[in-house]
């Protein structure tokens, strides 16, 4: 039979080996989420141009959001109106910035492809973080417009459901065009 005095010592230099194994920081975690997750948690997905960014503190002056205007140009799921207000916590006021990870960034005068959702207390909010915000560019010769930094799956909406398969995603740029008839596909 053990000592008790052997007992506490042996169980504090297990405890003091767990602490330093342990990482010293802590990282936000996002679920990876295809364009089939984004649409069927979305209350409503658009595209259009941003013309205007402002952050600005909370009443209580305890948070900074920035509220982000949209134009949209034509909707795919759900219809917010002529012009869309969404939040998007952190931003920054004068010099002092207040980041959260895994929210995206817009721009004024950028072209975005937005899924959204709208949360109880009726703010419009960007579905799964950056994921839910794709930049829209325009090849200057061709006047193509492409959608960068979304996940793509490697099964079509259809395969996807004749084999009940998850899919493998990846991520590059697609047609404006090809994706809204991918996203069209995850709605029926």
């Amino acid at each position: 039979m053990k000592t008790p005095t052997r007992m506490i010592g042996l169980t504090l230099l297990a405890f003091t080996t767990i602490l330093f194994i342990l990482p010293t920081e802590c990282n936000a975690q996002i679920k990876t989420m295809t364009a089939k997750e984004l649409t069927n948690e979305s209350t409503s997905i658009l595209y259009g141009k941003c013309t205007r960014v402002e952050s600005a503190w909370t009443k209580e002056k305890d948070m900074i959001l920035t509220t982000v205007t949209v134009i949209p140009e034509y909707y795919l799921k759900g219809d917010l109106g002529n012009e869309v207000t969404i939040t998007i916590p952190g931003g920054q006021v004068d010099d002092i910035i207040y980041e959260v990870s895994e929210m995206p960034a817009f721009r004024t005068g950028e072209e975005v492809f937005a899924f959204v959702w709208e949360h109880p207390s009726g703010k419009k909010l960007v579905t799964g973080g950056f994921q839910g915000k794709l930049k829209i560019e325009t090849d200057i010769s061709t006047g193509k417009r492409t959608v960068s930094g979304h996940q793509r799956s490697t099964v079509t909406p259809s395969q996807e459901r004749a084999t009940k398969s998850t899919p493998e995603v990846q991520s590059q740029k697609i047609s404006l065009d090809d994706f809204t008839k991918e996203v069209k596909g995850y709605l029926k």
